[in-house]
């Protein structure tokens, strides 16, 4: 099974990484922009949050099949997924964490926090990090696969324009679609805040106009 990382992940990575939209070079001497995007970026490049936000979701895809490499060991919850492809991207890989596999789940949850140096010393930063993706990994927390997420098997129905303060069935199959890919949003038919970022974050990395309307190019998209 390929998961994807749903909103509660890309916060925390979001948080602890910052974004900056003029390119930079970091102190290895390379030009950087957005959450830490490397691949092509060039002197003088700006870019736009929303550009920012669908690089992000591009370059945790590796972070993301790293994760999921143990899926069939642990049957990832969406919150546990979304803790440790945060903690890959911090870290590079779950491999030393899970002891390639070995550890429980409990034990994983446990030595999160153990990972907050670099050194030999204890950052400041990094406990706080550990701690925020140790809560999001213990945390009950609706996964993909439970009955609320099932996705109707209409697919070839007209679907109406959507867009924020929608509500009905249609919003409810759209939080749903958009769960299968990844997001973790709560299934109520109201198209709110959360729905609306998760929106805007899907088109971007879609290549679409990145603008929270849930059209028929962003519907053929989710199906």
């Amino acid at each position: 099974m390929e998961m994807r990382t749903g909103e509660a992940g890309l916060h925390i990575i979001k948080s602890f990484e910052g974004c900056r939209l003029t390119a930079y070079k970091c102190p290895a001497g390379v030009w950087t922009i957005g959450y830490g995007h490397t691949l092509g970026v060039k002197e003088g490049q700006r870019i736009t949050q929303a550009q920012a936000d669908g690089l992000l979701v591009e370059d945790i895809r590796k972070y993301e099949k790293k994760v999921n490499k143990y899926y069939d060991r642990y049957a990832w919850r969406q919150n546990e997924f979304d803790a440790l492809v945060s903690f890959a991207f911090n870290v590079g890989s779950i491999d030393q964490l899970s002891a390639n596999g070995t550890r429980s789940k409990k034990a994983i949850g446990e030595k999160i926090i153990l990972y907050n140096k670099a050194g030999g010393k204890e950052l400041a930063g990094l406990t706080k990090r550990r701690k925020e993706e140790q809560k999001l990994f213990l945390a009950s927390a609706s996964g993909g696969n439970t009955a609320q997420n099932k996705i109707p098997a209409s697919s070839n129905k007209k679907r109406p324009v959507l867009k924020k303060g929608s509500v009905g069935a249609a919003v409810k199959e759209l939080q749903q679609r958009l769960n299968g890919k990844g997001y973790a949003l709560e299934t109520d038919g109201v198209f709110g805040n959360r729905t609306l970022r998760c929106v805007k974050e899907f088109q971007a990395a879609k290549k679409l106009a990145a603008d929270g309307i849930v059209g028929e190019k962003t519907w053929n998209m989710l199906v």
